[in-house]
């Protein structure tokens, strides 16, 4: 007897078998035709889920890969640590790696990882279109972006935060405090979608909810003396307070303010992005805006487990597809957002000087 597969049902309706798995999960979403067309042609080709190949799967040990930018960085150490946490007590293993924010590493840990036959994959990529991603994609391994997203990637699900609402809360406990001039510290070097949007809801909430005030923006690189030229900008503003958009401009530049014998807190007052452990290590203890990095690692693992569970599903009917998950015209299906939270500590005090 010939048993109809997912594989069957996806060919006669024009679609991939992720998709009919996705759907017949109640997974993903989809127009209402095209869920009421997948289902009408399961019900008329009479296919059965086949319980036998999934009782199969559940023995292999699978693998994920876990790609960041800098396993140095505190942020992104903090976010593989929980990514790994949840997926060992699921009995899943990893393989992680760091690129250095350099696309040709990135590119090499990913084509290494396909090579050893991984199940999926949670990525912080550079944040541009790259040939090893384009691959990855294209090859269908169950991918998820964290933190980052790739223009134009629309079919991966990624996983980031939404900094408008931490800014938000920052600038209204700087504005009761009495701070009037507001710097902002970008990175636009690193090419990230995510530093951009930090910097663009700046200036979009300064407009807002402080217009007549002085709210510079600055933009530093990795360089040191990029960094104090980027002070010395804020200097020359008078401004009173100072968010970073990336935590490593922060740290540098907090020694620079205590060298130019400003008091954190007192003469000048300190928000940054990340809540990592150094900073609540500082003296005085800096105020953040959290992005929820463990949270965010925790979402990324249940995405991208739901993208495996489905990829296996669709091969109830023999063979992997190599066909990745179609998505909804107009894209971002899968994105989800996760709300920075603002946290106040000492290095946020009253306005002490005009």
């Amino acid at each position: 007897m010939s048993y109809v597969t997912i594989r069957d049902v996806a060919e006669r309706a024009g679609v991939s078998p992720t998709t009919v798995s996705q759907i017949l999960h109640g997974k993903g979403r989809f127009s209402r035709k095209t869920r009421d067309f997948v289902l009408s042609m399961v019900k008329s080709m009479g296919y059965v889920p086949d319980s036998r190949a999934r009782a199969m799967r559940s023995d292999p040990v699978k693998t994920v890969g876990l790609l960041v930018p800098d396993l140095r960085n505190a942020y992104f150490a903090d976010m593989v640590a929980s990514m790994e946490e949840e997926l060992y007590a699921r009995g899943i293993s990893t393989l992680i790696g760091s690129f250095g924010e350099d696309s040709a590493r990135q590119d090499s840990f990913l084509r290494n990882i396909m090579g050893q036959r991984i199940d999926g994959a949670i990525v912080v990529p550079k944040g541009v279109p790259t040939h090893g991603i384009e691959d990855v994609v294209r090859w269908g391994l169950p991918l998820v972006f964290v933190d980052r997203r790739v223009p134009g990637l629309t079919s991966v699900p990624y996983i980031v935060s939404d900094p408008s609402q931490g800014i938000r809360q920052a600038l209204q406990a700087l504005f009761q405090k009495g701070h009037r001039r507001v710097g902002f510290v970008s990175h636009s070097s690193l090419a990230s979608t995510t530093l951009y949007e930090r910097e663009s809801a700046f200036r979009e909430l300064t407009a807002d909810m402080m217009p007549d005030c002085d709210c510079p923006v600055v933009d530093c690189q990795g360089e040191y003396d990029s960094r104090v030229a980027g002070l010395d900008v804020l200097m020359a503003h008078n401004v009173t307070a100072v968010i970073f958009g990336y935590s490593p401009d922060a740290i540098t530049m907090i020694g620079l303010m205590q060298r130019r014998r400003l008091v954190i807190g007192s003469d000048i007052s300190v928000v940054s992005f990340d809540d990592i452990e150094v900073f609540r290590l500082m003296t005085p203890q800096v105020s953040v805006i959290s992005q929820q990095a463990q949270e965010m690692g925790r979402r990324g693992v249940r995405e991208v487990l739901e993208l495996i569970g489905a990829r296996e599903d669709a091969d109830d009917g023999g063979g992997k597809s190599a066909s990745p998950p179609e998505a909804d015209v107009g894209g971002d299906r899968h994105m989800v957002a996760i709300p920075t939270i603002f946290i106040s500590r000492d290095s946020v005090g009253p306005l002490h000087r005009d």
